[in-house]
This record gives C-alpha cells, sequence and structure tokens, in this order.
C-alpha cells in the first residue's frame, strides 16, 4: 500500500512496485488506509509519507498499523529527516528517493 496525498509522487512509486510485480492499493491519506486496512484487503507492507493532511500523519499511521497489525511492515519517506520518536517502522526513504531503491528494500523485507 502506497499512502501519499502527492498523486504524482503517489503514481510514480506505485507504478514502480507494480512494475516489479507487486500488487499496490493507492491512498491519499492515512484515513483512507486505515479504512482499507480495517476492510481486510490482505496488504504486505505500507510505504507512507510522513507528513499528510487528514486525522494521522505517517508517523500516527506507522503506530497505528503497528497496534493492529503487527505482523505488517510500515516503510516511511519525507522531504524532513526521520522521526526520532518510537515510530515503528522498516526503513526511511529521503525524498527526493530512488525508487529501484525502494523496490529493491521493500521485496527484500517481505520475502
Amino acid at each position: 500500500m502506497v499512502v501519499e496525498d502527492e498523486v504524482l509522487l503517489r503514481m510514480m512509486i506505485a507504478d514502480e512496485l507494480r512494475h516489479s510485480d507487486l500488487q499496490v492499493i493507492e491512498c491519499g491519506n492515512a484515513d483512507e488506509a486505515l479504512d482499507v486496512l480495517h476492510s481486510g484487503t490482505p496488504v504486505s507492507a505500507v510505504l507512507t509519507d510522513l507528513r499528510m493532511p487528514g486525522s494521522l500523519d505517517g508517523v500516527k499511521l506507522a503506530k497505528a498499523v503497528h497496534d493492529e497489525f503487527p505482523d505488517m511492515r510500515v516503510f516511511l519517506t519525507s522531504s524532513c529527516a526521520p522521526p526520532l520518536d518510537d515510530a515503528p517502522y522498516e526503513g526511511f526513504f529521503q525524498n527526493p528517493y530512488d525508487p529501484r531503491v525502494v523496490v529493491r528494500t521493500i521485496k527484500s523485507t517481505l520475502r
């Protein structure tokens, strides 16, 4: 699942993940992502931006995913520095990131 409010950025990384034989669900914010997760749709990993509009930012989404779906992997991305608090995540990608590195890291983690 890719959670990103910037449409072009979300489409770009989602396309890269799909070209690498991964199924992708796109969400524009954390609220939408949690709705999908609560629907029972199978999701193995979440790639989320830290700063997004809505009731939750990426850090709060990571914490919610960790609490409710502890086996799900979470990856964060931002133009800011990675969070220094206790946000649970597998990896952090600084914007602008190389999509190939993101794909390689996610696929490696999911193996």
